[in-house]
């Protein structure tokens, strides 16, 4: 484990240190900052703005402290991690529900395409138009400009803003509406994703997935968007009553915001929150889209991270210990066939130098080669940070083979790593050649150890 994405909550428990435990994990967190890389998003600084006080710029530093400037962005349709401090950009980011004068001369077709398509929806459900089916029967509005004048759309947004942002009752009586009216019978338990086909008995007659589309398309959106999709799923899990948030009042605001906790936590190895409507839906949503992101409680996370810390100062020996012990028992989970190399995947029950647990073996004739690697999902983040930290962790690891790889050198290293010309490291073995790399146009950083026999490298 190397990326760590803690929500508001938990910055606030470590800010406080109220209870022992809070104190000793803040502790450990700062004092071994340099094996791990702590983000954030524009959802903690969302979850900020509602503090009225000033005590949200002192929580703000402390965050500073752990976070440093690592801030994950979407940008487009990509995700970047940027160098960001909090506060800088705290001070720039609009409020959520914040509704501007709309200049019309600058909105594109897509844009265009969706107000329209809002627009139309809002006045067809306040004045009891749209039918049971009309996810799957209604024709959505293609426009090249907005029918309707901009004095209108301005006042429509501005009554829904307010209705979902600064209300109380509001959200909770349309999700309510909504279950009762579409899913009357569905709810998930033990982050089952069987609900997905099971919704095709109810009055949807459409799958969650098939809906999630609908859903876009009906607003002018596209299904290909990652962020859009996902946003669309967890909002859906809440609204169908699939997964209800708990309360007798249910915020929107409040919704919308932890699903950007919920995504950009997709990107890192786990996230970490007390919150039990973002963890259950966090579960569900990557359970359901195949993320490799584990979802830990404050407890949780502290008994892991403290494994964790263990677990990165082991020797060389000991991981490549628990790699063979792995290979030996050979528990077979897919075998393929590709550009003439027997691919076979093997169950893995570690985590290999705190940091991969994947198994691939890469059989060719003579040759035999182990790869472990991190993901089995495709997020394309790869931060020059976790390169760095995995580098220095496997050097370290190996320190006593007098091995002549060295640390990480970031003078050289990083124009490479941009460039996507990185070199890795080799380590030459009597029993084993082993490499750590990275496949050009890939995030996927792995170790590969090319066998000479059966045995442990000495």
């Amino acid at each position: 484990m190397v990326t760590i994405y803690l929500d508001k909550q938990i910055f606030s428990y470590l800010f406080k240190s109220n209870e022992a435990k809070y104190k000793a994990l803040k502790e450990k967190i700062l004092s071994h900052k340099d094996d791990f890389i702590f983000l954030y998003s524009d959802a903690h600084l969302f979850d900020l703005q509602k503090d009225n006080t000033e005590r949200k710029f002192a929580e703000m530093e402390f965050m500073q402290e752990i976070v440093d400037s690592n801030r994950l962005m979407l940008d487009g349709r990509k995700i970047n991690l940027l160098k960001d401090v909090p506060k800088d950009i705290f001070n720039t980011l609009k409020k959520l529900g914040d509704i501007d004068v709309i200049d019309f001369s600058q909105l594109n077709t897509e844009q265009i395409n969706m107000l329209s398509n809002a627009i139309d929806l809002f006045i067809k459900g306040i004045s009891g138009q749209l039918d049971v089916n009309w996810l799957s029967d209604r024709e959505p509005i293609h426009a090249d400009k907005l029918q309707v004048n901009q004095e209108f759309v301005t006042s429509i947004l501005r009554c829904v803003a307010n209705s979902l942002y600064c209300q109380k009752g509001p959200y909770k009586l349309v999700r309510d509406n909504m279950k009762a009216k579409y899913n009357p019978t569905i709810e998930i338990a033990d982050n089952n994703t069987d609900f997905n086909d099971k919704l095709k008995n109810t009055p949807l007659r459409l799958s969650f997935i098939d809906t999630i589309r609908a859903s876009l398309k009906q607003m002018g959106r596209s299904s290909d968007n990652d962020f859009e999709v996902y946003i669309m799923a967890y909002a859906l899990l809440d609204m169908l009553g699939l997964s209800r948030e708990k309360g007798k009042t249910v915020r929107f605001h409040n919704v919308q915001v932890d699903s950007y906790h919920s995504f950009f936590a997709s990107y890192c190895d786990c996230l970490v929150s007390n919150d039990v409507g973002l963890t259950q839906k966090s579960k569900i949503l990557y359970e359901l889209f195949g993320f490799d992101t584990q979802v830990y409680s404050i407890d949780e996370f502290i008994n892991h991270f403290n494994a964790c810390i263990i677990d990165n100062q082991k020797s060389g020996k000991k991981h490549l210990n628990e790699i063979m012990s792995d290979y030996s028992a050979r528990t077979v989970i897919d075998t393929q066939q590709l550009n003439g190399y027997t691919l076979t995947h093997i169950k893995g029950s570690h985590r290999y130098f705190g940091y991969f647990n994947y198994m691939l073996e890469r059989k060719i004739e003579d040759e035999t080669v182990i790869i472990i690697y991190k993901r089995q999902d495709t997020k394309p983040l790869l931060p020059f940070r976790e390169v760095e930290i995995i580098v220095n962790r496997l050097v370290k690891s190996f320190e006593e083979s007098n091995s002549l790889a060295g640390m990480f050198n970031k003078e050289i290293e990083l124009p490479q790593l941009l460039k996507d010309q990185w070199e890795g490291r080799t380590w030459v073995f009597q029993d084993a050649d082993m490499k750590l790399m990275k496949f050009k146009g890939s995030s996927l950083l792995c170790f590969s150890i090319k066998l000479k026999n059966r045995c442990i490298p000495n």
